[in-house]
């Protein structure tokens, strides 16, 4: 089971900040969570600092050919890979990915 709320946005002293909303919380069965957030620039505090993910020189998430972040089987596509970008591209990516995910998911 994995917790899951809802959240909103508010402009803190250095950028959005997201915030949990109060009560919203439940639990759900998931074999998976994908998270598709629209943003500036990967933050480095939230869960790339979770996750100890490794950045590559532009300050991105860092990924392998199969888009495979420096965890074993935590997966990074979008903004997050390429930085700002266009959202055609980002979803084209997320599509990518999808793929990746099914095959290391199979194998």
């Amino acid at each position: 089971m994995r917790k899951i709320l809802d959240t909103t946005w508010s402009n803190g002293p250095h950028g959005p900040i997201m915030q949990e909303i109060p009560g919203s919380e439940f639990s759900m069965r998931v074999d998976m969570v994908l998270l598709a957030m629209g943003f500036l620039h990967v933050s480095h505090d939230s869960i790339v600092k979770q996750f100890d993910l490794n950045l590559d020189a532009r300050g991105n998430v860092k990924v392998d050919n199969r888009f495979m972040t420096s965890q074993e089987g935590i997966f990074a596509a979008g903004d997050a890979v390429t930085g700002s970008s266009f959202v055609a591209y980002a979803i084209n990516l997320g599509r990518i990915v999808a793929e990746q995910i099914d095959y290391y998911l199979r194998t």
